[in-house]
Order: C-alpha cells, then sequence, then structure tokens
C-alpha cells in the first residue's frame, strides 16, 4: 500500500497547475500563459478565447439528423471547442456554420468531456485548417 501512495505523491508533485479565472487577463494577447499551449497541450496552435455563433449539424450517437446553434469557447486555425447538448462520439464527422460570415467546415470530434448540464464540452478539428472560417465580415 504504500508504494501506491508514494507513487500518488510522486505524481501529484509533478502535475502542472492549471489556471485558476483569476488568472485569465482578458486584454492579454494570446500568447499570455492562460492562452499558451502547456507542453502536455497537443494543440498544434494557441487557442483564444472567444465566442462565434456557430451552427452544428450532423448525426447524434444514434444516427440520427441533429442541428445545434451553440457558442464557442475557444478557437484555433484548426478546430474550436464548444459545448453541445447533442450526444456525438469521437472521430464523429460534424458540419459547421459560422453565423456571422455564411462560412461552412467539416469538422470531427477528437475529445468530449464530460456531461454537465444536459452538454458535454467537445473539442473539434477542422478537415482543413482555416482561419478565414472565423473571420468577422
Amino acid at each position: 500500500m504504500s508504494r501506491i501512495w508514494d507513487a500518488l505523491k510522486l505524481a501529484q508533485k509533478h502535475r502542472v497547475p492549471r489556471p485558476s479565472p483569476e488568472d485569465f487577463d482578458p486584454l492579454a494577447s494570446p500568447s499570455s500563459s492562460v492562452a499558451a499551449a502547456s507542453e502536455s497541450d497537443r494543440r498544434k496552435s494557441d487557442r483564444t478565447p472567444c465566442s462565434f455563433l456557430i451552427l452544428v449539424y450532423g448525426s447524434d450517437s444514434d444516427h440520427q439528423p441533429f442541428h445545434e446553434e451553440v457558442e464557442t469557447l475557444d478557437f484555433t486555425d484548426a478546430g474550436c471547442s464548444l459545448n453541445l447538448e447533442t450526444l456525438v462520439e469521437q472521430g464523429q464527422r460534424l458540419f459547421l456554420t459560422n453565423m456571422d460570415n455564411n462560412l461552412e467546415a467539416e469538422a470531427r470530434v477528437v475529445n468530449i468531456g464530460r456531461r454537465f448540464g444536459g452538454h458535454s464540452r467537445v473539442g473539434l478539428e477542422f478537415s482543413r485548417p482555416s482561419s478565414s472560417f472565423w473571420s468577422r465580415p
């Protein structure tokens, strides 16, 4: 039992602390410590916290068509994260329409967080990176 306890203590020492909401400076550049990717972060570019109104459509986990209007939590040229009410599966293909500029993109589900309040935080990766998808008209 003490080997397990020792291993847990060692793992806890090497854990990267998560930033608290107080650490977020809305006027800071995207390369600030909150937006910058940590060593364990697998994203290819920095996330930018920003809200875009997006129409997400495709098939749910039961292969039934769905569509939801949601706001992004953050985005990169390679994708975004958002909260979805619809149940989706990792690897599933979805389609997005930016409601500000009517640009469309195909994406796949790369991450699904725990459900909370009837929604899951979902990470999406575009089939082709596109900074123009996020442009404002």
